[in-house]
Protein backbone atom coordinates (compact mmCIF):
# COMPACT_ATOMS: atom_id res chain seq x y z
CA UNK A 1 0.00 0.00 0.00
CA UNK A 2 1.16 3.49 -1.18
CA UNK A 3 1.13 6.12 1.97
CA UNK A 4 0.83 9.69 1.01
CA UNK A 5 1.90 12.43 2.44
CA UNK A 6 0.35 16.57 1.47
CA UNK A 7 -0.19 14.23 -1.91
CA UNK A 8 3.74 12.90 -2.27
CA UNK A 9 3.84 9.42 -2.07
CA UNK A 10 5.99 8.78 1.38
CA UNK A 11 8.32 6.40 0.14
CA UNK A 12 9.40 6.70 -3.71
CA UNK A 13 10.62 3.13 -4.10
CA UNK A 14 7.34 1.77 -2.87
CA UNK A 15 5.75 4.28 -5.08
CA UNK A 16 7.63 3.29 -8.19
CA UNK A 17 7.67 -0.63 -7.91
CA UNK A 18 3.95 -0.36 -7.61
CA UNK A 19 3.54 1.71 -10.49
CA UNK A 20 5.62 -0.52 -12.22
CA UNK A 21 3.63 -3.54 -11.16
CA UNK A 22 0.54 -2.00 -12.36
CA UNK A 23 1.68 -1.29 -15.63
CA UNK A 24 3.00 -4.83 -16.08
CA UNK A 25 -0.38 -6.07 -15.18
CA UNK A 26 -1.96 -3.76 -18.55
CA UNK A 27 0.74 -4.06 -20.77
CA UNK A 28 1.26 -7.73 -20.79
CA UNK A 29 -2.43 -8.60 -21.22
CA UNK A 30 -2.40 -5.99 -23.96
CA UNK A 31 0.70 -7.70 -25.96
CA UNK A 32 -1.22 -10.75 -25.56
CA UNK A 33 -4.08 -9.80 -27.21
CA UNK A 34 -2.04 -7.86 -29.97
CA UNK A 35 0.35 -10.82 -30.58
CA UNK A 36 -2.74 -12.65 -30.88
CA UNK A 37 -4.74 -10.75 -33.45
CA UNK A 38 -1.51 -10.51 -35.90
CA UNK A 39 -0.63 -14.00 -35.61
CA UNK A 40 -4.27 -14.92 -36.95
CA UNK A 41 -4.01 -11.52 -39.26
CA UNK A 42 -0.93 -13.84 -40.91
CA UNK A 43 -2.58 -16.90 -41.16
CA UNK A 44 -5.71 -15.42 -42.93
CA UNK A 45 -3.31 -13.38 -45.23
CA UNK A 46 -1.91 -16.77 -46.07
CA UNK A 47 -4.76 -18.78 -46.75
CA UNK A 48 -6.01 -16.07 -49.29
CA UNK A 49 -2.26 -15.80 -50.95
CA UNK A 50 -3.26 -19.58 -51.21
CA UNK A 51 -6.16 -19.51 -52.16
CA UNK A 52 -5.09 -17.28 -54.55
CA UNK A 53 -2.38 -19.62 -55.86
CA UNK A 54 -4.35 -23.07 -56.30
CA UNK A 55 -6.70 -24.88 -58.63
CA UNK A 56 -9.85 -25.59 -55.53
CA UNK A 57 -10.19 -29.06 -57.08
CA UNK A 58 -6.86 -30.50 -56.96
CA UNK A 59 -4.71 -27.97 -54.78
CA UNK A 60 -2.19 -28.05 -57.18
CA UNK A 61 -0.88 -24.40 -58.81
CA UNK A 62 -2.99 -22.78 -60.93
CA UNK A 63 -2.43 -21.58 -64.03
CA UNK A 64 -1.58 -17.79 -63.25
CA UNK A 65 0.70 -18.90 -60.42
CA UNK A 66 2.08 -21.54 -63.00
CA UNK A 67 3.28 -18.59 -65.44
CA UNK A 68 5.21 -16.87 -62.13
CA UNK A 69 7.39 -19.97 -61.04
CA UNK A 70 8.16 -20.32 -65.11
CA UNK A 71 9.27 -16.50 -64.41
CA UNK A 72 11.41 -16.99 -61.51
CA UNK A 73 12.85 -20.50 -63.38
CA UNK A 74 13.91 -18.40 -65.96
CA UNK A 75 15.43 -15.86 -64.00
CA UNK A 76 17.60 -18.40 -61.69
CA UNK A 77 18.54 -19.99 -64.93
CA UNK A 78 20.06 -16.43 -66.11
CA UNK A 79 22.22 -16.91 -62.66
CA UNK A 80 23.20 -20.64 -62.39
CA UNK A 81 22.82 -21.58 -66.63
CA UNK A 82 20.70 -24.68 -66.25
CA UNK A 83 18.10 -25.71 -68.16
CA UNK A 84 14.43 -26.89 -67.05
CA UNK A 85 11.97 -29.47 -68.59
CA UNK A 86 8.47 -28.16 -69.59
CA UNK A 87 5.36 -30.61 -69.81
CA UNK A 88 2.08 -30.36 -70.85
CA UNK A 89 0.08 -33.76 -70.25
CA UNK A 90 -3.35 -34.36 -70.61
CA UNK A 91 -5.93 -37.18 -69.71
CA UNK A 92 -7.11 -39.26 -72.90
CA UNK A 93 -10.82 -39.20 -73.81
CA UNK A 94 -11.63 -37.50 -70.58
CA UNK A 95 -15.07 -36.93 -71.66
CA UNK A 96 -16.14 -40.31 -72.13
CA UNK A 97 -15.27 -40.77 -68.32
CA UNK A 98 -17.90 -37.86 -67.13
CA UNK A 99 -20.32 -38.38 -69.90
CA UNK A 100 -20.29 -42.23 -68.37
CA UNK A 101 -19.95 -41.77 -64.64
CA UNK A 102 -20.64 -37.89 -64.23
CA UNK A 103 -18.98 -34.91 -63.16
CA UNK A 104 -18.29 -35.67 -59.46
CA UNK A 105 -16.34 -38.94 -60.47
CA UNK A 106 -14.72 -37.12 -63.26
CA UNK A 107 -13.42 -34.68 -60.74
CA UNK A 108 -12.33 -37.99 -58.64
CA UNK A 109 -10.24 -39.16 -61.07
CA UNK A 110 -8.62 -35.36 -61.52
CA UNK A 111 -7.57 -35.77 -57.99
CA UNK A 112 -6.13 -39.14 -58.00
CA UNK A 113 -4.11 -37.94 -61.51
CA UNK A 114 -2.74 -34.98 -59.37
CA UNK A 115 -1.36 -37.10 -56.45
CA UNK A 116 0.12 -39.57 -59.08
CA UNK A 117 1.88 -37.27 -60.76
CA UNK A 118 3.01 -35.17 -57.80
CA UNK A 119 4.46 -38.80 -56.14
CA UNK A 120 7.09 -38.99 -59.14
CA UNK A 121 7.97 -35.32 -58.58
CA UNK A 122 10.75 -33.59 -56.29
CA UNK A 123 9.44 -32.22 -53.64
CA UNK A 124 10.41 -28.08 -53.77
CA UNK A 125 12.37 -28.51 -56.64
CA UNK A 126 9.80 -29.13 -59.39
CA UNK A 127 6.41 -27.86 -60.15
CA UNK A 128 2.99 -29.02 -61.01
CA UNK A 129 0.47 -27.43 -61.33
CA UNK A 130 -3.28 -27.65 -63.73
CA UNK A 131 -3.43 -25.71 -66.67
CA UNK A 132 -6.95 -26.13 -67.29
CA UNK A 133 -9.66 -29.26 -67.54
CA UNK A 134 -8.05 -32.54 -67.86
CA UNK A 135 -4.72 -30.31 -68.45
CA UNK A 136 -2.03 -30.33 -66.60
CA UNK A 137 1.67 -29.12 -66.47
CA UNK A 138 4.95 -29.27 -65.37
CA UNK A 139 8.45 -27.59 -64.48
CA UNK A 140 10.82 -29.63 -63.89
CA UNK A 141 14.12 -27.41 -62.31
CA UNK A 142 17.67 -28.67 -63.82
CA UNK A 143 17.13 -31.56 -66.01
CA UNK A 144 17.93 -32.56 -69.54
CA UNK A 145 15.59 -33.39 -71.93
CA UNK A 146 15.84 -37.16 -71.41
CA UNK A 147 15.69 -36.76 -67.78
CA UNK A 148 12.56 -34.96 -68.08
CA UNK A 149 11.25 -37.56 -70.99
CA UNK A 150 11.84 -40.29 -67.99
CA UNK A 151 9.71 -38.68 -65.89
CA UNK A 152 7.11 -38.44 -67.71
CA UNK A 153 7.23 -42.07 -68.78
CA UNK A 154 7.18 -43.01 -64.74
CA UNK A 155 4.13 -40.68 -64.55
CA UNK A 156 2.49 -42.26 -67.49
CA UNK A 157 2.91 -45.49 -66.17
CA UNK A 158 2.00 -44.59 -62.76
CA UNK A 159 -1.74 -43.19 -64.24
CA UNK A 160 -2.09 -45.95 -66.70
CA UNK A 161 -1.60 -48.64 -63.30
CA UNK A 162 -4.55 -46.58 -61.64
CA UNK A 163 -7.64 -48.48 -60.85
CA UNK A 164 -10.29 -46.92 -59.46
CA UNK A 165 -13.30 -47.74 -58.97
CA UNK A 166 -17.66 -46.48 -59.26
CA UNK A 167 -20.16 -48.73 -58.12
CA UNK A 168 -18.30 -51.73 -58.73
CA UNK A 169 -17.22 -50.80 -62.08
CA UNK A 170 -13.30 -50.32 -62.87
CA UNK A 171 -12.46 -47.01 -64.03
CA UNK A 172 -9.47 -46.87 -66.33
CA UNK A 173 -7.44 -43.47 -67.20
CA UNK A 174 -4.21 -43.07 -69.41
CA UNK A 175 -2.53 -39.39 -70.48
CA UNK A 176 -0.68 -38.73 -73.28
CA UNK A 177 2.39 -35.85 -72.47
CA UNK A 178 4.79 -33.22 -74.54
CA UNK A 179 8.14 -32.03 -72.81
CA UNK A 180 10.62 -29.63 -74.63
CA UNK A 181 13.62 -28.23 -72.82
CA UNK A 182 13.58 -24.71 -71.57
CA UNK A 183 17.01 -23.36 -72.22
CA UNK A 184 18.85 -20.27 -70.85
CA UNK A 185 17.34 -17.18 -72.92
CA UNK A 186 14.63 -19.12 -73.46
CA UNK A 187 11.18 -17.46 -74.33
CA UNK A 188 8.17 -18.98 -71.61
CA UNK A 189 5.54 -18.49 -74.46
CA UNK A 190 7.48 -20.31 -76.77
CA UNK A 191 8.59 -22.99 -74.23
CA UNK A 192 4.38 -23.26 -73.61
CA UNK A 193 3.86 -23.46 -77.26
CA UNK A 194 6.99 -26.34 -77.83
CA UNK A 195 5.37 -28.48 -75.21
CA UNK A 196 1.97 -28.31 -76.32
CA UNK A 197 2.95 -29.13 -80.13
CA UNK A 198 4.85 -32.06 -78.57
CA UNK A 199 1.47 -33.13 -76.88
CA UNK A 200 0.10 -32.82 -79.92
CA UNK A 201 2.28 -35.12 -81.21
CA UNK A 202 1.61 -37.42 -78.86
CA UNK A 203 -2.64 -37.36 -79.27
CA UNK A 204 -1.93 -37.59 -83.15
CA UNK A 205 0.60 -40.70 -82.71
CA UNK A 206 -1.86 -42.82 -80.96
CA UNK A 207 -1.97 -41.43 -77.12
CA UNK A 208 -0.88 -42.86 -73.89
CA UNK A 209 2.83 -41.64 -75.07
CA UNK A 210 5.29 -39.29 -74.53
CA UNK A 211 6.40 -36.62 -77.41
CA UNK A 212 9.47 -34.14 -76.98
CA UNK A 213 11.05 -30.91 -78.74
CA UNK A 214 14.52 -30.18 -78.71
CA UNK A 215 15.96 -26.74 -76.60
CA UNK A 216 16.82 -25.37 -79.79
CA UNK A 217 13.50 -24.69 -81.22
CA UNK A 218 13.07 -22.69 -77.67
CA UNK A 219 15.53 -19.19 -78.59
CA UNK A 220 13.32 -16.13 -78.91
Amino acid sequence: MVVYQLGLPANPRVFVLTNLVVSACVAVPTAVIASQHEYRLRIYQRRLEALAATDPLTGLYNRRFFKQAMDDELNRMRRTRQTAGLVFFDLDHFKRINDRFGHRTGDLVLQEVAESAFAELRGPFDRLGRWGGEEFVILLSDVTLEQAESVCERIRRRIENLALEHKGQVISVTASFGTCLLAQGGNADIALETADAALFESKNSGRNKVSSRRALELVA
